[in-house]
């Protein structure tokens, strides 16, 4: 009778388990989007020039750019905080938000993404603030099924994160630029 009452603990205990792992790390990487929106880079302001649009970030090769309300996996993680009203204004500071989503092939990899991306940003005047990189490196080694960097330009923050559903395995891509 013991043994019952154990497995039926360990088949009711381990879904909560899951869900408060994956609740916890969905409350870091919310975390992580509100600390981009309001971060200030360390080391100083970033030379760059003029703010640029999220229009004028390439698209990774193979992604298709979803419709408002067609994401799966990124809305359901960020919908919230990415449907606030204009501007949103965080710890002082006001801040205007842009966001597109992407469904990535299935083989896609944070790793990657953000190869794809390094250059690209680097070229255009963007860095990785080194105390969020540290931020999200320990976040990215947590959580496995969402993968994250900021980086930082002129007075805009850039925030990429790729989650994938664990269940089906789609993975989408977001990129967030928050204007302060």
């Amino acid at each position: 009778m013991a043994d019952g009452r154990q497995f039926l603990f360990s088949v009711v205990a381990l879904p909560n388990i899951m869900l408060y792992r994956i609740g916890i790390g969905v409350m870091g990487l919310v975390g992580i989007f509100v600390l981009a929106a309001c971060a200030v880079p360390t080391g100083g302001r970033v030379i760059g020039g003029q703010p640029i649009a999220i229009s004028e970030l390439p698209t990774y090769p193979g992604a298709v750019e979803l419709s408002a309300g067609e994401s799966q996996v990124i809305d359901a993680l960020f919908g919230p905080a990415q449907r606030e009203t204009p501007p949103f204004i965080g710890l002082g500071i006001e801040v205007d938000k842009a966001q597109r989503n992407f469904r990535v092939p299935p083989e896609t990899t944070f790793a990657d993404i953000k190869a794809f991306y390094a250059d690209k940003l680097l070229a255009g005047g963007w860095r990785e603030d080194a105390a969020m990189r540290e931020f999200t490196n320990n976040a990215n080694s947590q959580v496995k099924n969402m993968q994250g960097a900021i980086w930082v330009r002129v007075d805009q923050s850039l925030l990429m994160v790729l989650a994938t559903d664990s269940t089906t395995g789609e993975k989408e891509l977001t990129l967030s630029i928050a204007t302060h």
